[in-house]
């Protein structure tokens, strides 16, 4: 009875070490900008991006979670570097939704609970699941953190 408690014991933390080895080592989620002068106290934080020092007011649930993110790519803009973000299907239609009904507030993109970059004011609905943001980060570090959120997604895609 004791070696059938410890093999089992064993094999139960054979288990936790090879699920954990599977699980990402990055989190990240993307929270909308509350509505300036709201009166509504649904907001939870304030964030605040780490170069330009700018402080924005976030709503207390994301909008997108790692989980929601195909892939994401570097890019080019007039403003600079930025990250391209590809939803998955369900993720583009819920997003589509949000998106109609917050033009004009950003997406504030939050990578393992710090604010890295947001995007541009949404300005009409998105309709193909694709987002960018801009990060605030030096520019050889960006390829390293979108081989972490690829990753991420990569290895929460095979734990469903």
């Amino acid at each position: 009875m004791k070696c059938i408690t410890l093999i089992s014991m064993a094999i139960f933390f054979q288990g936790c070490q090879t699920t954990s080895k599977k699980l990402p080592k990055s989190d990240f989620q993307f929270y909308l900008e509350s509505k300036e002068n709201s009166k509504d106290e649904i907001w939870s934080a304030s964030v605040t991006m780490p170069i330009s020092a700018l402080k924005i007011n976030i709503y207390s649930c994301p909008i997108v979670f790692a989980k929601d993110v195909e892939f994401a790519r570097i890019g080019e803009s007039g403003f600079g570097k930025c990250i391209s973000f590809k939803l998955t299907q369900r993720a583009t239609i819920e997003f589509y939704k949000l998106s109609a009904e917050c033009v004009g507030r950003k997406i504030i993109f939050i990578f393992n609970g710090k604010a890295l970059g947001l995007s541009a004011p949404i300005d009409h609905a998105i309709g193909d699941g694709v987002f960018i943001i801009f990060p605030e980060m030096e520019e050889e570090e960006l390829e390293s953190l979108v081989g972490d959120i690829n990753d991420t997604a990569v290895k929460l895609k095979k734990l469903k």
